[in-house]
């Protein structure tokens, strides 16, 4: 199996990704099955669809592709049950998720998918992104007073939090290894961006993150 959360970047750029992707893996577009919000979000009939879908041979293809538009809108029940696609899916099947908001997601998703962000990487350079990751890893290993000073120091303001939160999502996405630790910790920097955004102080969101 090849599961991608597509997010970021605009919806036509997450349609051209997707696009590729799908050529990549040579699947006919006779093997491409894709589900949208009907009419604002995805119940769990649309989701227990796929499976059946997955049931039956591809017709000009190796494998399925499976596209789910808007995955945020995904009731809870059907993340739920889209889980058991994602932790039994058939063959080399190709399941893409696009979505403007991954913090949605249930952290089960997440951990079993490649987040693909557009429009983040080439604001960075290799030395911040390498700077970011030493904080990371300072945040997690520190006693608590030092992170408590070291979170003051990042939350100053909300721009500085956002722009910490933004660095930390693609150095994680670009130099660590995926694992369960990992998407806990990009999922809760994901919360902690929309939380920001929402007007909730910033040192307490990244409070959240690295002190509980």
């Amino acid at each position: 199996m090849h599961c991608f959360i597509i997010t970021g970047g605009t919806s036509n750029q997450r349609t051209e990704k997707i696009q590729t992707l799908v050529k990549e893996a040579a699947v006919s577009p006779f093997d491409v099955t894709t589900i949208i919000p009907e009419p604002t979000s995805i119940g769990i009939e649309r989701v227990r669809s796929v499976a059946s879908r997955l049931s039956i041979r591809p017709v000009a293809s190796p494998s399925h592709a499976i596209i789910i538009k808007e995955a945020q809108t995904m009731t809870p029940e059907a993340q739920n049950a889209f889980l058991k696609t994602l932790e039994e899916p058939p063959g080399d099947t190709l399941i893409i998720l696009e979505t403007s908001q991954p913090d949605a997601l249930l952290p089960t998703i997440l951990s079993r998918c490649q987040l693909v962000r557009l429009g983040n990487a080439t604001k960075y350079t290799e030395e911040k992104i390498l700077q970011c990751i030493d904080t990371l890893k300072s945040l997690g290993e520190l006693p608590i007073g030092k992170r408590v000073q070291i979170i003051d120091e990042l939350a100053k303001t909300r721009d500085d939090a956002l722009a910490f939160v933004d660095l930390s999502i693609t150095a994680l996405e670009q130099h660590l290894k995926t694992t369960h630790t990992h998407a806990k910790l990009l999922r809760s920097l994901l919360t902690a961006r929309t939380q920001i955004m929402d007007n909730i102080t910033p040192k307490l969101a990244l409070d959240a993150v690295f002190l509980s």
